[in-house]
């Protein structure tokens, strides 16, 4: 579980590292299980996930999760997802 979230943490933040911006957990968290439901990888239903949840206003607080640097809505975007579809962690 541990590399489940510092995995999509590093691939989430990738995209989007310089910008400003937030990841809505709950639109994540759909857009990321009906993805998968619909046979996505894990990497593209992330991507697409990300892609439909990102809004550029607001900023997350930045959080340090097993040695990994992300930012709080980045962390509730996957609980939220695996508390969803927990047949896809």
């Amino acid at each position: 579980m541990k590399n489940i979230l510092i995995g999509a943490a590093a691939l989430i933040a990738l995209p989007f590292s310089v910008q400003a911006g937030v990841l809505l957990p709950n639109t994540y968290a759909r857009v990321y299980c009906e993805s998968r439901a619909m046979g996505m990888s894990t990497d593209s239903a992330t991507s697409q996930a990300v892609s439909e949840s990102y809004i550029s206003s607001g900023e997350g607080l930045p959080v340090t999760i097993h040695g990994v640097e992300t930012t709080t809505d980045v962390v509730a975007a996957i609980r939220e997802a695996r508390k969803r579809c927990p047949q896809y962690s």
